[in-house]
């Protein structure tokens, strides 16, 4: 089996919740007079700008490889290599704080060892999940 590389997936809210953010600054700041409130909307929207540029640095740099013996989940906090014979279950279950993990809600949990599990969001879900099932593990959609 080759190596096949799955870039993380962002969702539709991680584009608009900052566009959102940025248009209400700026309509604040355009309604109210006084330069304080022109600081505020002004760092307000910096804020927002250097969260969105932060986290997409991030996530353009987080990746999902599937070799013959493993998972591999490398990212700018570090890799986890994730042996198929460790793995218990993969399920694409969905939980309210999935749509922090990778950015989407379409989500990915991979249980291993004992009590051990990971949440990602690879960009080709199906595909990624095909070639799990193809690897022989427990896949449950």
């Amino acid at each position: 089996m080759a190596e096949s590389v799955y870039r993380t997936k962002r969702g539709f809210w991680y584009y608009l919740a900052p566009l959102l953010a940025v248009i209400i600054a700026l309509a604040w700041f355009l309604a109210l007079d006084g330069w304080i409130w022109a600081i505020v909307c002004v760092a307000g929207i910096a804020v927002m700008l250097f969260v969105f540029v932060s986290t997409t640095y991030v996530y353009r740099r987080t990746y999902y490889t599937v070799t013959s013996t493993s998972v591999t989940i490398d990212s700018t906090d570090g890799r986890i290599e994730i042996a198929f014979s460790k793995i218990t279950s993969v399920d694409t279950e969905k939980d309210d704080r999935s749509a922090f993990y990778g950015m989407s809600g379409d989500t990915v949990r991979i249980k291993f060892g004992n009590a051990s599990s990971v949440i990602i969001s690879p960009s080709r879900k199906k595909e990624f999940l095909e070639e799990l099932r193809k690897a022989g593990l427990n896949v449950v959609c």
